[in-house]
């Protein structure tokens, strides 16, 4: 691991230098693409006892749509560009997984014709006053014309609202 988040002491996965077997990064590819031409969304969980491994998903509703047709006004964007995650069911679920030693380490989501950054719209989404809002990584898929062009995970820089590039390893097996 590349170090621990200094606001989420014993939660290394949060500085990224994760692995994902292959088979799960297919699940989590296969989703993106099932839902292109709009985002979707979800988490990886893992064991505790290996802060760096991924080995379970578990998809989200990208709630995009019911805010913008609420609200298009306050919510402009809707889900072709923009992912929203419901704050409670996730928070429940950061507990729930903590409880059960198998946290959930990353949020992902995808772009739709857009590489995989980490967008100003996704920094201010899950950092805020330079504090990390939820102790995850950040996995983006890009996908172009309904196929996956690549994958980048990102980390959240401690002291900032900015999050930088980290490394995933893709491994053979569960």
């Amino acid at each position: 691991m590349s170090g621990e988040h200094p606001q989420f002491p014993g939660k290394p996965w949060i500085a990224g230098d994760l692995r994902i077997p292959r088979a799960l990064l297919a699940q989590i590819e296969a989703h993106a693409v099932a839902s292109f031409p709009e985002e979707c969304c979800g988490f990886l969980f893992g064991p505790a006892d290996d802060a760096g491994l991924l080995d379970a998903e578990e998809p989200v509703e990208n709630e995009a749509n019911k805010y913008h047709q609420m609200d298009p006004e306050t919510y402009p964007r809707d889900a072709r560009t923009y992912f929203r995650l419901n704050p409670m069911k996730a928070m429940r679920r950061l507990d729930e997984a903590e409880a059960e030693a198998r946290p959930l380490k990353v949020i992902y989501h995808s772009h739709c014709d857009a590489d995989a950054y980490f967008s100003a719209e996704d920094a201010a989404t899950f950092a805020q006053g330079k504090l990390l809002m939820w102790p995850c990584a950040y996995l983006v898929v890009s996908v172009h014309d309904g196929k996956v062009k690549e994958h980048r995970l990102h980390v959240h820089v401690p002291g900032t609202n900015d999050f930088a590039e980290s490394t995933i390893t893709v491994v053979d097996g569960d």
